[in-house]
């Protein structure tokens, strides 16, 4: 019977379609043998079409409809109500199109009358079962609530996950509410018990989701807690599901506060749940309700942690500080321990190696108590260790330069080129080293400048220790001319040199004629003196030099050329010059 009726259903239509086709038909030809022609834009035949088509698939959505409700199989079922809810968008999008074709502003006239009585007779139509499909929404609704709170917990999560997938279709079902309210208001329909009822439907929605999206904050935030949820397969999934239903609840809750906005509802704080169940800032910031609303609740919850927390928090704060000093205290012992072993040990241990291990041993003991200070605070200290090796290696890599002076400093730590104090010539650089440490060294120029030098320059080059020697010999060198006494020339010099109290006996000092040069006849002189007494014997015994050479009449000669000049064609020039005078 039911097939029967819709098929009389569907014959009666499509006679009613073609008598209009015939009618509009006549109608063009005899407004075609009018003198004047038909105004442009006349949107009759549309509202006729429309009005026509709308009947029809109303009655078809009522069918499936009713369909849907008496089928046993749910897959089915499911189908049915997917094509439904497709053949409903497209229906409420053409009602709509009439809706805007027949409003208060379309031209005056029979048909724009019908349309407009036809379109509201089905919005007025569609009214109540879109009231009854919200109110059934929200009894089904309060039903999973209630097993959600009352079941165990497997019928909670299944009513949980019910719950979430129901806001989609609940989301479109008020976008047609609202819709409907829209195009009854604009056709002049009385829709203000409707607008009140939806308002207060949207705004228990809105409050629903928000205690969705809370309660799913939470577990996300309880699961991201957990100890080596990183590490945890099962846990990165839950994680990442919880997350698309926190989402997919924001942009439901989004459509709230657009609704809600439309109907003048105050929005601030579900604005101020989305900022803080998302964690991601938008527009709503700007909102000076919505930013104070934030400010507020976050200091209220700083508040309530601290009164959960706050003594727990004290003495884990004293005993981080606790440990810290005794740890301070440990690593000055162990520093003034290591120094006194190793000035009383016998091994010949540089100052750079002395401060090496003096620093090392404090900073290590600091470094212990630091980590175990941590540990009291409820830090995860083995995967901090892993984060520092990796940063370390990163870092390592970035600062290869620093690691090869470093290199180069250890190996002057071992082999002991020179130490602080010691005069050096190295890198190009000539001076007393000052301060020395496993990246670079400090050398003082005798012109008292400071000169910092790469460990890697100084290891990869000549290193001249000048000060390394206690003793060292003093390298001079002095002329006479060629017409002086050379015998009393070399007992001056050896007698200066006997003379000076600096001058070492052992090794003996060496005066010898060394060299007959271009201007004058050269002698060494080469006196033994302790390191520190080199330049104060070298400049003595050139000062004694010159005093004493003058007293005795030796000549220290300047440097001297003799040029001498040969006229090879001279008397062939003046035979020349005679025959020029005779002639």
């Amino acid at each position: 019977m039911q097939t029967a009726t819709h098929r009389e259903r569907l014959l009666c239509c499509a006679i009613f379609s073609l008598y209009c086709a015939v009618a509009l038909s006549w109608t063009g030809v005899a407004v075609a043998q009018q003198t004047a022609p038909p105004p442009t834009g006349s949107t009759a035949p549309q509202v006729q079409e429309i009005v026509t088509d709308l009947g029809q698939r109303q009655a078809e959505l009522d069918e499936l409809a009713a369909k849907i409700d008496q089928s046993s199989d749910r897959a089915a079922a499911a189908i049915l109500e997917k094509q439904l809810s497709e053949r409903r968008s497209k229906y409420r999008r053409d009602l709509a199109r009439l809706v805007e074709l027949v409003g208060p502003e379309a031209d005056a006239g029979t048909d724009a009358d019908r349309g407009r009585k036809a379109a509201a007779a089905l919005l007025e139509a569609d009214a109540p079962k879109l009231k009854e499909r919200l109110r059934a929404h929200n009894e089904k609704a309060l039903g999973l609530i209630e097993k959600a709170a009352q079941g165990t917990p497997e019928e909670a999560e299944t009513a949980r996950q019910e719950l979430i997938s129901q806001i989609p279709a609940s989301t479109r079902l008020i976008k047609y509410v609202d819709a409907n309210i829209d195009l009854r208001k604009k056709l002049g329909l009385d829709v203000r018990a409707d607008a009140e009822h939806f308002k207060e439907r949207i705004k228990s929605r809105a409050e629903f989701v928000a205690a969705m999206l809370s309660s799913t904050k939470e577990q996300i935030d309880e699961i991201a807690m957990r100890p080596g949820v990183d590490q945890d397969t099962e846990a990165q999934k839950e994680l990442a599901t919880l997350r698309k239903q926190r989402d997919a609840l924001a942009e439901h809750q989004r459509v709230n506060v657009d609704l809600m906005d439309e109907y003048g509802l105050a929005t601030a704080p579900l604005r101020r749940g989305l900022i803080s169940a998302t964690g991601k800032l938008s527009q709503d910031i700007l909102d000076r309700e919505v930013a104070a609303g934030l400010l507020e609740s976050s200091v209220d919850d700083a508040a309530e942690w601290f009164r959960s927390n706050g003594a727990e928090l004290v003495f884990q704060l004293i005993a981080f500080l606790l440990i810290l000093v005794g740890f301070w205290v440990l690593a000055r012992i162990a520093r003034g321990t290591v120094r006194r072993l190793i000035d009383r040990s016998k091994l010949q241990v540089s100052t750079l190696a002395k401060d090496f291990f003096i620093k090392t041993t404090g900073r290590l003991v600091i470094l212990l108590g630091f980590i175990i200070a941590l540990a009291q605070l409820g830090v995860e200290v083995a995967p901090l260790l892993a984060g520092l090796g990796i940063a370390g290696f990163i870092i390592g890599f970035a600062l290869q330069d620093t690691l090869s002076n470093f290199a180069s400093g250890l190996m002057i730590l071992v082999y002991r080129p020179f130490d602080v104090g010691d005069a050096i010539e190295a890198a190009g650089v000539t001076g007393k080293v000052d301060q020395m440490n496993l990246v670079s060294t400090m050398i003082l120029t005798f012109d008292n400048q400071l000169m910092i030098v790469p460990n890697k320059q100084v290891w990869g080059g000549i290193i001249r220790n000048i000060t390394h020697q206690d003793k060292r010999r003093v390298d001079l060198t002095f002329g006479i001319g060629y017409s002086d006494d050379i015998p009393k020339a070399e007992k001056v010099l050896s007698e200066i040199v006997a003379a000076h109290d600096k001058v070492l006996p052992d090794p003996e000092p060496v005066v010898k004629l060394h060299e007959l040069g271009d201007s004058a006849v050269s002698f060494i002189v080469r006196p033994w003196a302790k390191t520190d007494d080199y330049w104060n014997v070298y400049w003595d015994i050139t000062r004694e030099v010159k005093r004493r050479f003058d007293e005795e009449g030796i000549s220290i000669p300047f440097p001297q050329r003799d040029v001498h000049v040969y006229h090879e064609n001279a008397p062939a020039a003046q035979s020349a010059e005679t025959d020029g005078e005779s002639s």
